[in-house]
């Protein structure tokens, strides 16, 4: 296990489960090109005349982590000439090159006389995986794939940018769990104890299956941080752990997959989950200015699922400056769990964009809450909120919501409701919702909501919500509408009433 920055150590206590070591394999896929079996005999051309096109003339692999292999790319070598050819085809930096080359359906780094029928073509495959570069910043790696054909070479140039990364494999499996490794909970020994493990703005951090920070241990992420997450894993916060993710305005803390290829950038589901299980008083999580983005649920927040009569959890997590992005399930999904927010944004997710359920505490101010998933069709409403969820065995479980509060917000959507409340009787929440713009056909005439400052059905007027782009306009609906608060700033880092106008609502301010 890779075990980058400082740590401090004190004392012992109860952590999760040895088990057996898994390595993460990545193979490489060979791609076969099947020719008919059959054809007319051809007569082969020596004509020096003759060169090859290319569908592309260099093959680029944007950002590979190093040790990691990259996706599979190929191209197309055409003869356009009426006559066949035989070409010799070589990869220039031979085997110690870190690309791989797949030719006809063979694998190798030279390939001599290949056919190509006049008018005719051949797929070539290539992938890349980069040794360790020893440097902390972006390199490049450059080879050639030459193509020579009576006479004539002509070369497709490949290039991959490659970078170091801290690199964490599930060496853990524990049934009815996901792979996982511990990340903050042992010693070098491998024995259970209490430490913070920090992570510093030297390079990305790659995990492969779960990163476990175990119980009574803290993960202190630095500024700028760039975590990278590779399939179905996530960072997993035990019980009793915790984490201080702690970015600012200017290098944000980054939680995002390791697909860097343009067109993964906007593509929901691709790893699993920052999940938060409960903690004692004064054992917050805290996330200041920091982007979670492409993931199954952003921020999954529950008591532990295997004690089914749990009460709220008594620790928190803190969401200031947070921006949730493109998650195929929820955004936030809570369970049991108390929410303190100021400027938070959540986009576009597949069921619910902010789901709270159980017992708990919330303050959430100044949120834009704006679900416009356009990937598959969306029933669920953007916001949903109840006391009341189904334990381990199946029985419904009903808690206590205590004076919580949510004012200065935006919630929108592309559905008639995006807002909903739903109560068990057995336990009647103390809530408040007070300087809201929401997008509902539920009734919000009930002692929950302050009649002078609730907003139905309005457009809040955004810049461009085709383009994402959620800032207000000038003439926003959604503009002075806010009240004051102790966010004095909002996710930009621009001044609440900076026009002079009044405090706007959600995480945006308009400034001339």
């Amino acid at each position: 296990m890779i075990r980058p920055g400082t740590r401090t150590i004190s004392a012992h206590r109860p952590s999760l489960h040895t088990l057996k070591r898994l390595l993460a394999l990545l193979p490489f896929v060979a791609l076969l090109l099947a020719l008919p079996g059959c054809r007319k005999e051809e007569m082969f051309s020596d004509d020096t005349s003759i060169r090859l096109n290319f569908s592309q003339e260099e093959v680029l692999f944007d950002t590979i982590f190093t040790t990691v292999g990259s996706v599979t790319k190929r191209f197309v070598a055409r003869n356009s000439s009426s006559n066949a050819v035989r070409v010799n085809i070589r990869l220039e930096g031979g085997s110690p090159s870190p690309f791989r080359i797949n030719v006809d359906g063979a694998t190798g780094t030279t390939f001599n006389d290949v056919e190509i029928l006049g008018g005719d073509s051949i797929y070539v495959f290539v992938e890349a995986t980069l040794g360790p570069g020893g440097s902390s910043t972006p390199f490049i790696i450059e080879d050639r794939i030459l193509f020579k054909t009576n006479g004539n070479e002509q070369p497709v140039k490949l290039v991959a940018w490659g970078q170091d990364a801290h690199f964490f494999y599930p060496d853990r499996n524990t049934p009815g769990l996901p792979p996982y490794s511990i990340i903050a909970g042992l010693d070098d020994n491998g024995d259970s104890i209490c430490e913070t493990v920090n992570w510093p703005n030297d390079k990305p951090y790659v995990i492969y299956g779960y990163a476990v920070v175990d119980s009574c241990s803290t993960l202190s992420i630095d500024p700028g941080v760039r975590v990278y997450v590779h399939g179905g894993g996530g960072l997993w916060i035990y019980r009793w752990g915790k984490v201080q993710a702690n970015g600012t305005l200017t290098e944000p803390i980054t939680f995002q997959s390791d697909r860097l290829e343009p067109a993964y950038a906007g593509l929901p589901g691709q790893w699993d989950r920052i999940w938060i299980n409960d903690g004692p008083t004064g054992n917050d999580n805290v996330f200041t200015n920091v982007i979670i983005k492409n993931a199954l649920v952003g921020v999954q927040c529950e008591t532990w699922p295997l004690v089914p009569d749990a009460p709220t959890s008594a620790a928190k997590v803190v969401l200031n400056n947070v921006r949730i992005l493109n998650c195929s399930a929820a955004g936030i999904l809570s369970r049991n769990f108390s929410i303190e927010s100021n400027n938070l944004f959540v986009g576009d997710c597949g069921q619910y964009s902010v789901a709270l359920t159980g017992g708990g505490n919330y303050f959430f101010n100044h949120s834009t809450i704006a679900n416009l998933w356009g990937f598959s069709v969306r029933q669920t409403p953007a916001f949903y909120l109840n006391n009341l969820y189904a334990d381990i065995n199946g029985a419904l479980q009903v808690r206590d919501i205590t004076a919580s509060t949510f004012q200065n917000s935006i919630i929108h959507g592309t559905l008639p409701n995006e807002f909903q409340l739903e109560f068990n009787e057995l336990s009647t929440p103390v809530l408040s919702f007070r300087n809201m713009l929401l997008k509902t056909d539920q009734n919000t005439s009930s002692p929950f909501f302050d009649q002078n400052s609730i907003y139905r059905n309005q457009s809040p007027g955004f810049v461009n919500s085709v383009e994402r782009d959620f800032h207000l306009t000038a003439n926003a609906f959604a503009r002075n509408l806010g009240i004051t608060s102790s966010a004095v700033n909002d996710l930009d880092g621009n001044l609440r009433n900076c026009d002079g106008g009044g405090w706007d609502l959600g995480c945006y301010e308009y400034c001339n």
